[in-house]
Formats: structure tokens, sequence, C-alpha cells
């Protein structure tokens, strides 16, 4: 989270005056900054979803990871295999159109 931080920080990256060009390299990051972000929701999901259900927030976070998942398909920001861990729970909340 401290890396993901630190490039959204930097703007040589995110530029944050108008007219700033973004590097040539800004997809590459945007797409390991996502992969590394759908790490953190395996790892909630895997280690910590009884906890997020005692708290009665399981849709929140449901909703939270079913809007980072359309948006990463929306433009292509994970590989399908990378996304395995949590397939089932993707395919369950995903609803096809």
């Amino acid at each position: 989270m401290d890396w993901i931080e630190g490039q959204l920080d930097d703007e040589s990256i995110f530029p944050q005056k108008l007219g700033t060009p973004f590097p040539p390299n800004f997809k590459d990051v945007v797409k390991t900054i996502f992969k590394r972000l759908f790490r953190v929701y395996a790892h909630i999901y895997h280690s910590h979803f009884q906890k997020i259900v005692s708290l009665k927030e399981e849709a929140h976070l449901n909703t939270c990871f079913k809007h980072f998942i359309l948006f990463t398909n929306e433009f292509g920001l994970i590989d399908k295999k990378e996304l395995a861990p949590l397939q089932e729970l993707i395919e369950s909340i995903i609803v096809p159109y």
C-alpha cells in the first residue's frame, strides 16, 4: 500500500498540472497498481472475511470489489489468469448483461 501511495503521489506518473502529459509507461504502472490492489482484496477475502461478516460489512466489501472488477475489466488492467484466486466470487457478483 505504501508503494501504491508513492506512485499516486509521484507527479511524474500522475501529473497534477493541466496540460502535463502522462508518461509513456502510464498504463503499465496502473496495471501494476491494480494487480497489487487485487492481491489486497484476495487477502481480505481469504484471511479476514469472517471478521468482515461479523461486523456486517460484507455488502460494502462486495460492492467495492464489484466496482473494482468492473473498472479493471473495462480497461483491461489485470490479466484473467491473475484473477483466478477469486474467479468464483467474481462470477457470483458480476451478473452477465
